[in-house]
């Protein structure tokens, strides 16, 4: 399950995943609207990665944005809820920190389950080119793939925009089946 943080780290760092360029992903998303949010084509071109902003506005002011990335993971069910039970928000930052990103701080991890998929959420803040962001990361296990889910905001903005990001993640109807 060593693999399953490393491709964490990867995805959390925006490298972009074989055929992200457009909403639709082939068996991950079905590329309906996410509700609440709008699919961002000049973002999804920066990402990388398939990219939405929220439609409450200010996303200009704060830079609030979700993408969506995945990465082929070989692991079950239990394998999954064994690794996400083992994260702590001080491992998570220090592995984050290890693959060269400036974490600030670790604030909250949690095993959940959304909609029927092994899950963990992980908030913490970091400097990104000298400015502050707050981010939510949420990993959802899926047969054969692991869907990372990253929320972002510049420092301040996370109290606003934490009932948005909960609920894109929320939002997102899943091709794949959980793990077995």
């Amino acid at each position: 399950m060593a693999n399953v943080f490393r491709l964490l780290v990867v995805l959390f760092l925006g490298l972009p995943g074989a055929g992200f360029a457009q909403d639709y992903q082939a068996g991950i998303y079905d590329g309906r609207s996410i509700p609440g949010w709008v699919y961002s084509a000049e973002l999804t071109a920066t990402a990388q990665l398939p990219t939405w902003i929220p439609i409450s506005g200010g996303t200009e002011v704060d830079g609030a944005n979700c993408n969506l990335g995945a990465s082929p993971v070989t692991a079950n069910r239990a394998e999954y809820e064994q690794y996400f039970r083992g994260v702590t928000r001080e491992s998570f930052a220090n592995e984050m920190r290890r693959a060269g990103t400036e974490v600030t701080a670790g604030h909250l991890t949690e095993r959940i389950e959304l909609k029927g998929y092994p899950a963990m959420r992980n908030t913490l803040t970091a400097r990104v080119s000298q400015q502050v962001f707050n981010f939510v990361i949420t990993s959802l296990a899926v047969e054969g793939q692991l869907v990372t889910v990253t929320c972002v905001v510049r420092d301040g903005g996370y109290l606003r925009r934490v009932h948005e990001f909960y609920s894109f993640a929320e939002g997102l109807s899943l091709l794949a089946p959980p793990p077995r």
